[in-house]
């Protein structure tokens, strides 16, 4: 059999069986993963961004290939993640440049788009690095530019490249000493063989084999695990604008981080940077079209995750969990952060901007901050990261009468079938749940299994109970939580309402009365409430570290067991307002 010509149909089922191939193989390509940081996810980004393009084009039916190019392109923009996956993405925009106009391709035109391709690649890189998957990349482009000079038919030159890519990949532990001293090769070049393997093996059978998976016990034992920490956040967003100056745009990024890749065209660009800024990365996206898609991934976490000792069981939380960051990293508890904006300025939570920086713009911003939950695409991408480091997962979070968080976590869960997750309404909130997650922590460290771990998170929530006191019903009227009237009618008699988390809501437990030391009979009222002489305490403060002080004072006079302090976060911030307090009592008997 010989291959004259490839047309959108023959693109799209050899692009399928290259995708089905790399997400096969996604856990092997994540262990041997060191380089630009050993962050363990080449294969979860590589396998994300290919299967957007496998979700966008599995109902597509274009004869012409430009066509075909030119939405393998797109969907690729949209779903790019990571380093490798950026320059995939863009690998994508050069050969559909390269097939603009075309119905079909022979192999010299074929070989001319996929010269673009390449030099695409090269061009998305502020620094392109060899050794990588662009010289693998490079090699197969010229190898195909070389064998259609003699060959007509597509399976001999696809072919030939494909054992001179495999032989350019052998070679990557010598361009780079950081995967020579791993004993691995670049996991992204791996992943661009794995790709053309798949379309090879499609090519001979018809369909996919079974993929052989690799040693991966032998590569994780072998593997560098030295934590790379000058830049903390891998940080991607997607700009659409009319004429984006991608040249321009490169250039400003290379002030604020490193491993740039940015993909696109003119109209639509893809951005992936390792940076400590990510809100200037967004800022700076933002003036040339209008940004969506912003993430910003912890790869300090993520190396830790990939590389330390952990139990079976993965703790998730969202950042409407106020756990302050050394409990988090004591107990690697994942966290997956709630977004909101402040009129047009949108912020990741816990990571586009500081907590100081937050309660300032709450004072001053005359634009009140709305929230939104994580998308289920922020819990996909956390639990698809999981996967290759833990056996299930608990998944814990805001109740779902205050929040649709829950059923982002239900929305990802539901298309994820290699993790076993549980899902847990938490019926609590802020502190609260950081006391619930710690329950759970405290139950993995002690080595429990599921069963138990799940026993210990149900006791903890039936025995724990969060009161909120405010200084103001000022915010939570813009908040839409109360109405204007009762605002109004609580004034009138001096009545400061106590809230707390139920099934339905956020509703009143109790009030105290007067304007004067509001706080401290707040505090006087929890302390009534203590449910036995072993109990633990956790504190959220509306940035106010003397009513802090005061409070764990209180407690620590009538024996809590432990003390958890931190500052209110912002999904309860926006409602409660400056100097309110948050106190979770947890029964631990």
């Amino acid at each position: 059999m010989q291959i004259k010509y490839i047309d959108g149909i023959r693109l799209q089922k050899a692009v399928h069986a290259g995708i089905n191939h790399v997400i096969n193989r996604k856990d092997y390509l994540n262990k041997i993963n060191v380089f630009p940081v050993p962050d363990g996810d080449t294969g979860t980004n590589m396998a994300y961004t290919l299967s957007t393009i496998a979700n966008e084009i599995k109902s597509t039916s274009q004869k012409p290939i430009s066509k075909m190019a030119e939405a393998i392109s797109d969907a690729s923009l949209n779903g790019a993640r990571g380093n490798s996956g950026s320059i995939l993405a863009q690998f994508f925009v050069g050969f559909s440049e390269g097939s603009e106009s075309y119905n079909k391709l022979n192999p010299k035109r074929f070989s001319k788009a996929i010269q673009i391709a390449k030099e695409y690649s090269y061009d998305a890189l502020s620094e392109p690095k060899e050794g990588t998957i662009l010289s693998v990349i490079k090699d197969w482009a010229d190898s195909i530019h070389s064998l259609q000079k003699k060959h007509k038919d597509f399976i001999t030159i696809f072919n030939g490249a494909l054992e001179v890519a495999k032989e350019s990949l052998k070679r990557t532990p010598e361009q780079l000493s950081v995967l020579k001293n791993s004993g691995v090769v670049d996991a992204g070049a791996q992943g661009f063989i794995d790709f053309l393997n798949g379309i090879k093996i499609y090519i001979e059978e018809g369909k996919l084999s079974k993929v052989k998976h690799g040693n991966v016990k032998n590569i994780e034992e072998s593997i560098v695990t030295e934590i790379y920490d000058e830049y903390r956040y891998c940080t991607e967003c997607l700009i659409s604008g009319n004429d984006i100056d991608r040249p321009k745009l490169k250039k400003q990024l290379m002030n604020l981080g490193n491993s740039i890749v940015l993909a696109g065209s003119k109209k639509k660009a893809k951005v992936h940077i390792h940076t400590n800024e990510p809100q200037s990365i967004f800022t700076l996206c933002s003036e040339y079209g209008a940004i969506t898609g912003e993430k910003a991934d912890d790869m300090l976490k993520q190396q830790n995750t990939a590389h330390g000792k952990h139990g079976e069981t993965a703790i998730i939380v969202d950042s409407g969990c106020d756990l302050p960051e050394d409990i988090i990293e004591k107990f690697n508890i994942h966290m997956v952060p709630l977004r909101f904006n402040f009129g047009d300025d949108h912020h990741v939570d816990k990571v586009t901007i500081t907590s100081d920086e937050f309660w300032n713009e709450l004072q001053t911003n005359p634009n009140h901050p709305q929230t939104s939950q994580p998308t289920p695409g922020d819990f996909q991408r956390q639990y698809q990261f999981l996967i290759g480091h833990y056996k299930n997962a608990i998944s814990i979070h805001l109740p779902a009468a205050v929040s649709g968080t829950l059923q982002s976590a239900k929305l990802a869960a539901k298309s994820n079938k290699k993790l076993p997750i549980d899902l847990i309404d938490s019926e609590n909130g802020s502190i609260g749940i950081g006391l619930i997650a710690m329950s759970a922590a405290e139950a993995i460290q002690k080595g429990y299994d599921k069963t138990k771990i799940l026993k210990k998170v149900d006791h903890a929530i039936k025995n724990t109970v969060v009161y909120i006191g405010l200084n103001t019903l000022d915010y939570i009227v813009k908040g839409g939580r109360v109405s204007p009237g009762k605002k109004k009618l609580a004034n009138l008699f001096r009545i400061n309402p106590i809230l707390t988390f139920t099934n339905d809501g956020v509703k009143a437990i109790g009030k105290t009365f007067g304007s004067k030391d509001k706080i401290k009979k707040f505090i006087n009222f929890v302390s009534s409430k203590i449910p036995s002489k072993n109990f633990r305490v956790g504190l959220a403060h509306g940035d106010d570290p003397e009513m802090e002080k005061i409070a764990r004072a209180h407690f620590e006079s009538l024996g809590a067991k432990e003390i958890i302090s931190t500052k209110l976060g912002p999904a309860l911030a926006v409602h409660a307002g400056p100097k309110s307090l948050i106190i979770a009592l947890q029964n631990l008997t």
